[in-house]
């Protein structure tokens, strides 16, 4: 179940090689159309991130402030888990190379090409000037990398997180395609006895519950909160929290969230050690 991704640069060829690789493989291709299907689907507090992440444009100074909230982290992560757990996909984008980063069956290959080789791309694409040509592959170029360190505070240039860095300058969207389809086909295979989708969907499991407690707690005490799932909707939440309140909170808010069966509650409450000593 090879679960690829490909993070690029506008003007690079990326969606096109990624929707390549997808046909190549019979592989499901995830792109916008698909996670606007998720981001309509998000809670009417997180519907503009939602959107946003969608997008691909950055946050403004006003959407940065929301995107500090810890809520908005475990989100996109639940988001990424979410599509890797489908199995046999082609993910375009989006800091799913930083999520899923090292897990087995997933590949991640970043698409890159010349400032220069962009925008003479992109000016024959739009039938646009030069100057027109430079300010839009600027924009995205700077939107898309607001927004990822943003939300998951990584460099993009950090390339350790990619399998395969590829450089099209001197290859068609085609050459490059095969190139990369060739590439996936050495990646070592999943581990025998360990089911990758079910792994994924607990995950992405986790990640929704975390969204929705964190959202009912402050920032500080929000970064304190760690909830693991496993196959079968079974939770167990760790950290730590002022108010024994808060962890009555916490646990009746993960056990309505859809997919939970059982919540193992190990909070410690700060009050219990407050006359220690």
């Amino acid at each position: 179940m090879p679960v690829v991704v490909i993070s690029r640069q506008v003007g690079s060829y990326g969606d096109e090689i990624a929707k390549m690789v997808a046909a190549d493989m019979g592989l499901e291709l995830i792109g916008r159309d698909g996670l606007h299907k998720m981001a309509l689907k998000c809670e009417v507090e997180y519907r503009d991130a939602c959107k946003a992440y969608e997008r691909e444009h950055g946050p403004g100074f006003f959407e940065r402030i929301f995107f500090d909230r810890p809520s908005y982290f475990s989100l996109f992560e639940s988001m990424a888990f979410e599509q890797a757990s489908r199995g046999n996909v082609v993910i375009i984008g989006r800091g799913a190379q930083i999520v899923l980063w090292g897990f087995p069956g997933v590949f991640s290959a970043r698409v890159v090409a010349p400032f220069e080789t962009r925008v003479a791309r992109i000016k024959e694409r739009f039938g646009i000037s030069s100057a027109r040509a430079q300010d839009y592959v600027k924009t995205y170029d700077r939107e898309r990398r607001s927004l990822l360190q943003s939300i998951f505070m990584v460099d993009l240039d950090d390339w350790g997180l990619y399998n395969v860095i590829f450089n099209t300058h001197r290859y068609t969207a085609r050459g490059a395609a095969t190139a990369l389809v060739e590439a996936v086909k050495q990646m070592p295979p999943v581990p025998a006895g360990e089911s990758m989708p079910e792994r994924f969907q607990a995950l992405a499991l986790a990640k929704r519950v975390e969204t929705a407690v964190k959202s009912k707690l402050t920032s500080a005490e929000a970064r304190n909160i760690r909830i693991e799932a496993e196959p079968g909707g079974i939770l167990k939440i760790s950290g730590v929290v002022t108010e024994k309140r808060d962890k009555e909170k916490v646990e009746k808010t993960a056990s309505e969230c859809p997919g939970v069966t059982e919540v193992e509650n190990e909070l410690v409450v700060m009050d219990s050690f407050r006359f220690l000593g």
